[in-house]
């Protein structure tokens, strides 16, 4: 289409076609960043069709975060390969934007599932008598479910194997410093896992390493598999460490239904300090694989 080249389009209609208003123009006009083709011997300023193109880069500019001052630089010095250069740097920056963006909606999504699985479990608790759902601290009641689980990865720390407590807050340090680095939390709590041998031998504080689950498969990150498929689990509420009487009960939930076991227990948080004020309603989920013998 052919541009017209006069300039006879007044400041207050070219802000509504522009989507700003006159108070933008006139500062743009100030500060020598956008100036109108013309201004007559009254003061009023005139601008032309082709200038939509040069007000809509900057508006795009602006919003991309860029500063005016280095807007206006670019537009003294405006070329087609400075163009080039300039619109990849913002391709970039869009693209790092993106990627913040898609791991902020990834957070929220998991802590909506973890509050989807806290309703759930209120509404298995009002299918069973008191108690019967949750282990609490210092009481033996509680269900066990076996439950179908799908395949999920986690990031691990250093290999622990020990009960030593200092060995094991900085191993967990190290691990959860490593997910932030990396920027690798997509909004689940941290988990331990522990090994089902020493479990059985009640070395309850014998970790094997923390992990931190993720949702896809990660790339250059030491990680674990938690294999698909059934899983003895029972959701502990309390005190997370007063887990002893828990798992004398899976176990004997798991020989009592003749059933043999993967190598690892997983013991995660479900309802965390996000969603309670009290450490009372802390809800920790642990798991063991079981496969029928």
């Amino acid at each position: 289409m052919q541009k017209f080249s006069n300039a006879c389009i007044k400041t207050g209609d070219f802000a509504k076609l522009c989507g700003t208003n006159k108070r933008t123009l006139i500062h743009y006009d100030e500060i020598g960043l956008f100036k109108p083709a013309r201004t007559d011997e009254k003061g009023y300023r005139y601008y032309s069709e082709n200038q939509f193109d040069v007000f809509f880069t900057i508006t795009c500019l602006k919003e991309l975060g860029m500063p005016l001052k280095e807007i206006g630089a670019f537009l003294e010095q405006r070329s087609p390969q400075s163009l080039k250069t300039l619109l990849l740097e913002q391709q970039e920056k869009i693209r790092r934007e993106e990627e913040h963006l898609r791991k902020i909606k990834e957070v929220v999504e998991t802590k909506l599932s973890l509050v989807s699985l806290q309703e759930s479990l209120e509404n298995r608790q009002s299918s069973l008598a008191d108690d019967e759902l949750f282990f609490r601290s210092g009481s033996p009641a509680g269900h066990i479910f076996l439950e179908k689980t799908p395949e999920e990865y986690l990031i691990v720390s250093d290999p622990l194997h020990t009960n030593e407590h200092e060995k094991i807050i900085q191993t967990l340090c190290r691990h959860v410093g490593y997910c932030n680095k990396h920027d690798l939390n997509a909004g689940h709590p941290y988990g331990a896992m522990l090994d089902v041998a020493d479990l059985r031998a009640n070395l309850l504080d014998t970790y094997a390493c923390f992990f931190t689950k993720v949702i896809q498969k990660p790339e250059h990150h030491p990680f674990h598999i938690k294999p698909a498929g059934d899983y003895a689990v029972a959701y502990l509420m309390g005190d997370y460490y007063d887990s002893k009487d828990t798992y004398k009960t899976l176990f004997a939930w798991i020989d009592q239904n003749h059933f043999s076991t993967g190598q690892y227990s997983y013991k995660e948080a479900v309802i965390d300090e996000l969603a309670t004020a009290s450490a009372k309603e802390y809800v920790t989920k642990i798991s063991v694989q079981v496969f029928r013998t």
